[in-house]
């Protein structure tokens, strides 16, 4: 009961905030270059990939919950009874059914693509992330592979819905944490009903929180805002850079825990694209290749403070506008801390804080930036 509580607590949390960030639709075919969150990852998509669209995410949002079924069906003994497997989703789907569609037409808000008044939350995304849950519900304690192969399903479709320009990035984060939290919810329900009746016998409840040393890999996606500091060297007439979205791949892998540690060190590394929006409206993407290492220290059972040094590549894009305004590839440099609290098993969210320099032209060897964002990790 106690981490349900814990779990919708950040659910409600991460809906506020996705639902502070709302913000009006671009001008058709140019990029929202706005300083806002949910624009500057607008900005950063459009750079990267302009009117493509897609439908494949449309039939992924259920994978996950195809595999379950097929383990299911197939003998492979799950964490519960065919029925009471059909209630726990049941009540997990009509909690999530009805959290979406009373908040999108509470809401309407505009899609990024201007065809309707329903983006937040995303209901892709909601449902990717709800069936992911199940499928943890009902093998994790089997397997971590499973859930990290739900939720690795569940996060492509959420990408897809940004991709796909059909919804802003809070929408998909605000539906993650409803799916999430549905089956939290459902699962809950069901208990109350069934207590120990038609559970697999050999089901343990996997560990809540995080072990002594935190000595685990993680593996999860990121989101955050830019803000620089300063002159950032632009030539003459080029503008000068105020700030951009960020978002990509991270990941962290363990060397060493001990009590003289106070916690564990290792391997970080990321992948990640960056938008940039200049007091001119210039905007264009850069593409980063980072890697160092990482310490963190896990208290109170359930939070995690880290800090990570990184040092790599950030590749210029759209060189079509980059190049013509001097942009340049180069070196990057990155330190920070965060502070992480365990949602689920297996599962966190991260707020980080991090500087970088990075750097952009020929006029100045390094740009100043503060980077303020944060991540969902499976961990394992």
């Amino acid at each position: 009961m106690k981490s349900i509580l814990k779990f919708l607590i950040v659910t409600a949390a991460a809906i506020v905030f996705s639902a502070g960030v709302c913000d009006a639709r671009p001008v058709p075919g140019r990029p929202a270059a706005g300083l806002s969150f949910d624009k500057s990852i607008y900005t950063l998509r459009y750079n990267a990939v302009g009117d493509y669209r897609y439908k494949f995410d449309d039939y992924l949002q259920y994978v996950p919950a195809g595999v379950m079924v097929g383990l299911k069906a197939f003998g492979y003994e799950s964490r519960s009874s065919w029925g009471r497997m059909i209630v726990s989703d049941a009540f997990s789907t009509a909690v999530m059914a009805a959290a979406v569609n009373g908040i999108k037409y509470t809401v309407s808000r505009l899609r990024p693509d201007g065809s309707a008044y329903n983006s937040f939350p995303s209901g892709h995304t909601a449902t990717s992330f709800m069936v992911a849950a199940m499928l943890h519900e009902e093998y994790g304690w089997r397997s971590p592979w499973f859930s990290l192969g739900g939720y690795a399903l569940a996060s492509v479709t959420g990408v897809s819905r940004i991709i796909n320009n059909k919804h802003w990035t809070s929408d998909v984060i605000a539906g993650a944490a409803i799916g999430i939290a549905s089956v939290k919810l459902g699962y809950w329900l069901a208990d109350l009903i069934f207590k120990e009746k038609y559970l697999d016998p050999q089901y343990a409840e996997p560990r809540f929180g995080f072990d002594d040393y935190g000595k685990y890999l993680d593996i999860g996606l990121y989101f955050g805002y830019r803000f620089f500091f300063g002159d950032t060297g632009m030539p003459s007439g080029k503008g000068n850079l105020k700030g951009g979205g960020t978002s990509g791949l991270e990941v962290s892998v363990p060397v060493a825990a001990s009590s003289a540690l106070k916690g564990s060190a290792g391997v970080a590394a990321r992948v990640g694209a960056n938008s940039y929006i200049a007091d001119n409206l210039l905007t264009f993407n850069t593409y980063d290749f980072m890697a160092g290492g990482y310490w963190r220290h896990p208290f109170a059972r359930i939070l995690e403070v880290g800090a990570r040094v990184m040092a790599g590549y950030s590749l210029a894009g759209n060189r079509q506008i980059s190049g013509p305004a001097g942009i340049l590839s180069g070196i990057a440099l990155s330190a920070g801390c965060s502070l992480a609290i365990a949602t689920g098993e297996n599962f966190k969210i991260k707020a980080f804080a991090e500087y970088e320099a990075s750097r952009f032209t020929s006029q100045k060897p390094l740009a100043s930036s503060a980077v303020l964002g944060g991540s969902a990790l499976f961990f394992w």
